[in-house]
């Protein structure tokens, strides 16, 4: 594959899970299960063809405190097991490749997943040659938000401050990241949307891919086949 022109941020939005399974007559959060080994293919991909930056959003905060306890259990656990095995991936420590988990996840996520989550972040905290984030329990107008109130805060005692575009994205959770170039939507073909406000600021020129499987028939070739079209694309960027 011609690797000129790639995404340097990619963003999956892992969509269809439970429809996929709807559709095979099993529980839902066996696709959640399907989903997850999913995003380990895609990871291995991305890091493969040299992709800086790739960005999976793993559940809204409304998905993990509005939805069913069973589902909502069985997708904490999902957490926790990934990110652990994730900790002892050699690949990880041998490519500094920094994990970031960001969201209000430690408000609702059980002691374990939380610890995993903390133990992974810490690990490769001083890696910069990659970065693999999660958002997990995650809005994007709760981070917008949080941004507006931390700058207010701050402007009562940095009286230098100044509001500008860097300085907003600085105060972001998500601010040390690049902007997306790329965000892949899974299982929303014919409904092609944003939810939540996701990474409003970062994919305000992004380029969007709506593909029509599922997340869980979502192949490492489909993927390979998604970062092809974007690099046949042109971005003007209002030009």
């Amino acid at each position: 594959m011609n690797k000129e022109n790639l995404p340097q941020h990619v963003v999956i939005v892992p969509d269809g899970n439970r429809r996929w399974a709807k559709k095979r007559g099993i529980v839902s959060w066996r696709g959640h299960i399907a989903g997850a080994k999913r995003g380990v293919e895609q990871t291995e991909a991305a890091l493969d063809l040299g992709i800086k930056c790739l960005s999976f959003w793993g559940g809204s905060y409304d998905n993990l405190t509005k939805r069913s306890k069973v589902e909502v259990n069985v997708l904490f656990r999902i957490y926790e097991s990934y990110l652990r095995k994730l900790i002892k991936r050699k690949e990880l420590h041998d490519n500094k490749i920094r994990v970031s988990v960001i969201g209000r996840w430690p408000e609702i996520f059980p002691k374990g997943a939380i610890k995993a989550a903390r133990e992974v972040m810490d690990a490769t905290k001083d890696y910069n040659n990659h970065y693999l984030s999660f958002f997990l329990a995650y809005d994007g107008v709760q981070e917008m938000l949080a941004a507006v109130r931390d700058m207010v805060k701050e402007a009562k005692t940095n009286k230098d401050l100044k509001v500008t575009p860097e300085s907003l994205k600085s105060h972001l959770w998500s601010g040390y990241l690049p902007l997306v170039d790329f965000l892949i939507r899974t299982g929303s073909y014919k409904d092609p949307h944003n939810s939540a406000g996701f990474m409003m600021w970062h994919t305000a020129n992004s380029q969007l891919y709506y593909a029509k499987e599922s997340y869980p028939d979502f192949s490492k070739k489909k993927f390979i086949e998604a970062i092809k079209e974007y690099q046949r694309r042109e971005r003007r960027l209002g030009k």
